[in-house]
Formats: C-alpha cells, structure tokens, sequence
C-alpha cells in the first residue's frame, strides 16, 4: 500500500492526523492527490532536512490549533534524541 492509500484509509477511519507526504512521485497530479486526500503538505526527493523539520513544525503548530509549544533545540523519535543546537545525538536515554 502507497501513502496515499495509507492517508485514505486513515481518513475513512476518521482518524485527522496530520499528514505530510516525503515521496519522489514529482508530478503535479501525485501532488495534488496527495494534498486532496487530506495531506498537510508535500515534499519531493530531494529535499533539505531543515526544510523537512521547519515544514513539520507548522504542521504541528496548526495542529495544536493555535497553542504554541516552548520551543526546544531537542527532537526525538522512538528511543533517538537529537539536540539541534549542539548536534549531539542520545540513543535509548
């Protein structure tokens, strides 16, 4: 299954996540499927990490309709946390 069969079946479920698709499929139909569907945004191969971060960022921010978070120089995911600040990276604590 693609992403946009992913998004679909996640908005037929009702479940409203938001929802960025990082994918090479370029062409201006895939981009705006993706945006129809119910995606936030769409990035295209190749892409700048900073540029990843910055527009997930918005996504997130919209998402908390409004509230804004303090904002940390420390990104996590799963057991990964990397301070942006000073490029240090901590796996499993």
């Amino acid at each position: 299954m693609d992403g946009f069969g992913v998004l679909r079946r996640l908005r037929a479920d009702g479940i409203d996540a938001p929802a960025l698709f990082l994918t090479a499929r370029d062409s201006l139909q895939d981009k705006i499927a993706g945006l129809t569907l119910g995606g936030d945004d769409y990035v295209t191969k190749p892409f700048s990490l900073e540029e990843v971060v910055a527009r997930l960022r918005v996504i997130l921010r919209r998402a908390g309709k409004g509230v804004e978070e303090p904002r940390t120089s420390r990104l996590s995911f799963a057991d990964i946390e990397l301070d942006e600040d000073t490029h240090e990276v901590w796996k499993a604590g």
